[in-house]
């Protein structure tokens, strides 16, 4: 599966939608984003070695796939922890980014989480991902201080959370 070569125009009609986490887009962009996460960091960290497109199917998680002409991103949410969701895997084209692409699938994921009854989203990425960190933290997600269970964040690891209300 390839994504188109480029947008026509920076109008390009940009569709979102929910498909199966074991379908071929959803696997392309899980393994696109994985491709990224080892080219930028050297490797993917242990708990996330072996994820499976699985943990983001229906009735606690869902996978929502960007299509302009073909594929060009998606994210994941699957459950974390009671009324939480975490994200996983968003991931746009590069040939598509900083067309607000990113941002559309995470603004979809939070209307897809509520409607699976999260109250709040959680996520991870790195500082090895700016555009990221600065994408999560202008859509109004919270900068983390401490880790999910209390402790310290790893060196190189950034965490967000945003409320659903």
């Amino acid at each position: 599966m390839r994504s188109p070569a480029s947008p026509d125009s920076p109008t390009a009609a940009v569709t979102i939608g929910a498909e199966p986490s074991g379908s071929p887009a959803a696997r392309w962009i899980f393994g696109q984003a994985e491709a990224e996460l080892e080219a930028r960091y050297g490797f993917i960290a242990d708990p996330e070695t072996g994820r499976s497109t699985g943990d983001f199917e229906p009735p606690a998680g869902t996978f929502l796939v960007a299509r302009a002409a073909g594929v060009v991103g998606g994210v994941g949410i699957r459950p974390q922890a009671p009324g939480i969701g975490e994200v996983k895997r968003l991931w746009v084209d590069p040939a598509w980014r900083g067309l607000g692409i990113a941002r559309s699938l995470m603004e979809a994921l939070e209307v897809a989480a509520r409607s699976l009854g999260y109250e709040g989203l959680r996520l991870e990425t790195g500082t090895g991902q700016p555009e990221a960190v600065a994408l999560y933290a202008g859509a109004g997600w919270e900068r983390q201080t401490e880790g999910w269970e209390g402790g310290p964040i790893r060196e190189g690891s950034v965490h967000f959370a945003k409320g659903l209300s």
